[in-house]
Parts: structure tokens; C-alpha cells; sequence
């Protein structure tokens, strides 16, 4: 077995369409797919079930991703450490939760790399603990994440506090309703993200469940965000996501306020503590920037306490945003803040010459 194993087989986990990985990976697919069975070979386990339209994880190949990508860390620490020792371009490493390519995440490396173009970025898209971890050992400078627990060894700067809000089909009995409660959707069908993926969100929406007193069960549960709103637009069951989702789908999908309202996700930039960095410290700048943007999107104001600004948004106010200040659907977001019609998704694309964001 060889790191390209590895890192062929993390892309398809992620993608779940050998096209697509193979797209990223610069190879063509037949040789990706030759790989894969090789790997597949190799652990003596089947990690994926493929038919001609879908490709999906086995139970071995989820538990077999988390411990490839924590392989891979560790060795792209090892060489981030050992080059550092020659000095050079500067180089910073970027751990993102997976809900990132649809928040301020992308426009804020794209910033940051136009101001910074001796910078190379490498970016890797980690759940909470893994994100947490890679950072503590000093594989990864820093991590965007969702706020975690107080922790010593770490420094937290918050930016942005995003709205969680209900995701439907179009064709969904509920849409036409302008805001719902949590009975209104007793008993629909729900969709979730596996909560190995994303940690701190899953907690939140299961303690929002918990609070208002209406048990959820999940009918479908995906590994990656865009496979939610995939299944979401198809009818499938609602979601809880975060509203900057809305600025990234097309109009098979509706947003609606929750009354009472979930508390919101805080997105910060976590770095070990005691690291001082002009790098970082640049970064966060621009992180600063581009959150103070894009909140009035969410709250219609300036840039105030990242706690206190969103968490009194009222169902109202987050129906004005979906409805009419947030960009329309099917608009990217510019790294000013305004909707663009032709803005191509920068979290699919370079961020600069050297990282893939």
C-alpha cells in the first residue's frame, strides 16, 4: 500500500463519483478505479458499493476514511515540518469543517491568497475532532471550525455566527408556509449528516430536537453536506442547515425560519495557543472582513458581538434574509460580498498556484 492509495481513495470517499475525483486528482477514471480495487485488495475489505449511476461507502469504508485521512496528516505534517527547516515560500495549512464550501470559507482564502500571492495554501476538509487535533500537534496551522469547548491549548477567534434554518423541496407540503415550528415537522422525513462527519453540528441540531420536545428519526443519513441538500431537493425529507446554504443552491430548495429559532454555529479560526504568526494574523484580517460582510446578510446590520448579533435574530428577520436581502439562489457570493451570477464555486477551484481549496 502507498500514500496514493490513501489519497486516491480519500477522494473518491469524498466526491462519490469517480469523474469527479478523477477530475481532481488529474488522472483519468480508469486508472482511479484500478487503483481503488488495488487498495481494495490489499485491506481485504470491500470499501465501496458502486453500481453504473451511484458510488457510496461501505461500513468499512467510512470507518477506513477517518483513519486514512489521519494517516495523511500526519505525513503531510511531517513534510510541512521538515520544509519549514529550509525556509522559502511561506506555506499555511488549512484544516476547514465540511460545511465550509458553503459559508464565507472559499472567499475568504481567495482574499487572502490576492493579497498574499507568496503564500502557497493547502487546504483539508476535517471533521471537529480531527480538525482539533491535527491543530494541538502542529500538522496544521489553522482550522476553521465550529466553536468548541474551552480549551487552553488552543486560541479561538470568532467570526461568524450562522442561523441554522429548515431546507425543503419546492414540492414539500411545508414550503409554502413563510415560517414553521418544530410540530410542524413532526413526523416528516428527515435528513442528517452521519454525525462522525460533522461533530459539533450534529450536536447542536440533536439538541435543538431535545429542547423543543419533538423526537426526530432520521430516514436518510449522508456523508457529505451536498449529498443533504442532493437529497433534500429531491424530496427526500428536510434538513437543518445553515442559512448561508441558501446563496448556493438552485431553486429546488426553500429556506424557512424555526420558531423557537436553534441556536446559532459560531465559525472561528483556531489556532494552538501561544503561535504567533504574521501569516495567521493576516488571514484573520481578512477572515474579519469578509464575516463583517457577510453578517448583514443575516442580521441587516454591522459588524457587532458574533454571539449576541444572531442569536436574537427572530424568524422574521431570517425570513427577510432568505427572502430578500440574502443573494438569490443559484448566485455566488464575490469576495466583496455581492451575488454574481457568473462567479464560478472557488471551493472547487485553486485557491492560488500551490493549494487546492
Amino acid at each position: 500500500m502507498e500514500l496514493r492509495h490513501l489519497r486516491y481513495f480519500v477522494a473518491v470517499a469524498e466526491e462519490l463519483h469517480f469523474g469527479h475525483a478523477a477530475e481532481r486528482l488529474h488522472i483519468s477514471p480508469p486508472p482511479l478505479s484500478q487503483q481503488i480495487k488495488q487498495l481494495e485488495e490489499e485491506v481485504q475489505v470491500r470499501l465501496f458499493d458502486r453500481s453504473k449511476r451511484w458510488v457510496r461507502l461501505t461500513g468499512a469504508g467510512r470507518l477506513f476514511l477517518d483513519q486514512a485521512r489521519q494517516v495523511l496528516i500526519e505525513v503531510d505534517g511531517a513534510v510541512l515540518a521538515a520544509r519549514r527547516t529550509i525556509g522559502g515560500c511561506d506555506r499555511l495549512t488549512v484544516a476547514c469543517t465540511p460545511w465550509a464550501g458553503y459559508m464565507a470559507v472559499p472567499y475568504i482564502l481567495r482574499r487572502f491568497s490576492e493579497q498574499h500571492r507568496n503564500v502557497r495554501i493547502e487546504v483539508q476538509t476535517l471533521n471537529s475532532v480531527q480538525q482539533l487535533r491535527a491543530v494541538k500537534a502542529g500538522v496544521i496551522d489553522v482550522a476553521f471550525i465550529w466553536r468548541p469547548s474551552a480549551d487552553e491549548a488552543l486560541q479561538i477567534d470568532g467570526l461568524l455566527a450562522h442561523p441554522l434554518v429548515a431546507a425543503l423541496s419546492v414540492e414539500h407540503r411545508l414550503a409554502s408556509r413563510a415560517n414553521l415550528s418544530p410540530r410542524d415537522l413532526s413526523g416528516e422525513s428527515y435528513v442528517t449528516l452521519a454525525a462522525e462527519v460533522a461533530p459539533a453540528y450534529s450536536q447542536a441540531v440533536a439538541g435543538y430536537w431535545e429542547k423543543v420536545g419533538v423526537p426526530m428519526k432520521e430516514q436518510h443519513r449522508a456523508d457529505q453536506p451536498h449529498a443533504v441538500l442532493e437529497l433534500v431537493a429531491a424530496g427526500a425529507g428536510f434538513a437543518l442547515v445553515p442559512l448561508s446554504v441558501h446563496g448556493y443552491t438552485d431553486q429546488s430548495i426553500v429556506y424557512r425560519g424555526l420558531d423557537p429559532a436553534p441556536l446559532p454555529l459560531e465559525l472561528t479560526l483556531a489556532r494552538a495557543h501561544g503561535v504567533e504568526s504574521p501569516t495567521i494574523n493576516a488571514l484573520l484580517e481578512v477572515a474579519l472582513q469578509i464575516a463583517t460582510q457577510q453578517r448583514s446578510f443575516f442580521t441587516g446590520e454591522g459588524r457587532g458581538d458574533s454571539h449576541s448579533g444572531s442569536r436574537d435574530l427572530s424568524v422574521r428577520r431570517l425570513s427577510r434574509a432568505v427572502e430578500a436581502g440574502h443573494p438569490r439562489r443559484g448566485a455566488r457570493i464575490s469576495a466583496t460580498g455581492r451575488a454574481r451570477d457568473d462567479q464560478p464555486a472557488p471551493w472547487c477551484q485553486r485557491v492560488d498556484q500551490g493549494g487546492r481549496a
